[in-house]
Order: structure tokens, then sequence, then C-alpha cells
């Protein structure tokens, strides 16, 4: 018989609790691990990196154990390669801005860039997708149910980036970056989703988070968008893609093949 979880079992209470536990993890593990790392990394003055990754992994890990043997987990490779293809005309885009970008700055430090990328692309995928996308689908009974936990993640996840305007981002620049973030949580939604694979997820917003760090305006900044460059202007198509990617994956019709996948996840 199935165990009662108090507060889990709400879809919408359990995705926040979910993404407070994420993020309380990834804060952990990047104290014990990332500010280290900066005493003997020449430039990687990020707090947040390969260890805000490891954390969230073993937020995930953590999850999937707690519900164990009902879920079968999210840390596979089935779906990988599927999802890797979908995707493929949207990444390509984004790798278009990301090398206008290297053409007009230059690199900057390749290691730091690829430490710093980890953390967005791990921990954002778990935190806004993850366990609570996996924990909501546990609980719904109707497909109808599915449109709102895609969006409710994918707004979410490109809203909060206008706190970027806060830490000294430049307002029309953080705009634009929260169009393009609500065109990649879209796509990285649906693929997941479609695909229940969460390495997917993760892999992909990590390569898009690297090439984006590694020029030299974006290492000078931490990743900060100080001012308007012309990737911005091809991440608004790089958005648009991810949004017809991600309507096309979520069509009502597959709905019920969404349902099954996940009802396999959850040995329903």
């Amino acid at each position: 018989m199935t165990r009662k979880h108090t507060v889990l079992d709400h879809p919408i209470i359990g995705y926040f609790v979910l993404f407070i536990f994420v993020m309380a993890l990834s804060s952990i593990a990047s104290s014990v691990i990332d500010t280290p790392i900066t005493k003997v990394v020449p430039g990687y003055t990020s707090k947040s990196g390969i260890g805000a990754a490891v954390g969230v992994i073993v937020a995930t890990i953590i999850f999937t154990m707690w519900f164990r043997p009902e879920f079968k987990g999210i840390l596979g490779v089935k779906g990988f390669l599927w999802g890797a293809a979908v995707m493929l005309p949207f990444l390509l885009a984004d790798y278009i801005g990301a090398a206008v970008d290297l053409y007009t700055f230059g690199f900057g430090n390749v290691l730091v860039a690829f430490l710093s990328a980890l953390a967005p692309g791990f921990t954002e995928e778990v935190a806004f997708r993850g366990p609570g996308i996996a924990n909501y689908m546990r609980t719904i009974k109707s497909e109808k149910q599915i449109p709102f936990i895609f969006w409710l993640s994918t707004l979410l996840f490109g809203l909060v980036h206008i706190t970027n305007i806060f830490a000294g981002g430049n307002p029309v620049a953080v705009i634009f970056q929260v169009i393009y973030c609500i065109g990649v949580g879209a796509v990285f939604g649906a693929v997941y989703l479609r695909t229940a694979n969460l390495w997917v997820i993760m892999i992909a917003h990590f390569t898009l988070d690297f090439v984006g760090l590694v020029n030299s305006h974006y290492s000078s900044t931490g990743g900060l968008s100080t001012e308007l460059l012309k990737s911005d202007w091809i991440n608004l198509v790089v958005a648009a893609i991810g949004i017809v990617t991600a309507m096309i994956l979520m069509s009502p019709g597959k709905y019920p093949d969404i349902m099954k996948l996940w009802k396999e996840k959850w040995s329903r």
C-alpha cells in the first residue's frame, strides 16, 4: 500500500516545498565545496558552481529514495537521445547567439565558465522542474491538470530572473533575459514532461550557460546582463523557437502519452 505524505500529497504545496528543499541542499553544498574552490582556482569568485550541482543531485537521489519502491526515478538514460534531438534546433540557435558574443568579446576563463555554469544548469532544472514536477505528476488524477504545472514552472523560471535588476543588471537587458528564460523554461519543461529524464535538460541547460559565460564580457560580470548585447536580440528568436517547440510537444493530443509515462514512473 502506498504511503501517505501529508505535505507532498498536495500537488502545488508539494512543488514549492520541494523547490525549497532543493535550493537548501544546493546552498549547503555550495558552502562546503564551492567556497574552498574560490581560494584555489584563479578568477573563480562564484560561491555557486560544482558544489551546487552536487547538492541538487543529492536532493534528487534523496527524493527518489524517499518514494522507493513506488518511484523509478528521473536520473536514468531512457528518453535522453530523443529529448536532445527534439531540442536541437533550439540549442543550435542559442549557440549561434553565444558565438556572436564570443566573436565580439573573445574568450574569458574557460575553467571558471565551466565551473560557474554547473550551478544554474543543474540547480535551476532540479529546482524548477525535477522533483517538483515529478511529485505533481504523482498526485494528479486527470491529464487536464498537466498544463498547469507546465506553465507554472515555465513562468516562475522566467519571471524569477527579473530579480537581476536589483543585482545591478541593465533593466532592458534583464527584460530580454526574462523573455528568453520563458522560452528556455518552456522547451525544457516540455521535454522533461515528455521524457521524465532530468539528465537531458540539466546537461542542455549547462551547455547554454557554459557557451554564454565563456566570453570575456560575462566572465567579468559573473553572468549579469549589464548592457544590451547583439545576442540578446538573437535570444528573442531563440525564445520563440523554444516556445513553438514546447507547444508542439505539449499539444493536447500528447497528454495521454504524458500521463502513461509518469504512471509508469510511479508504478501506478
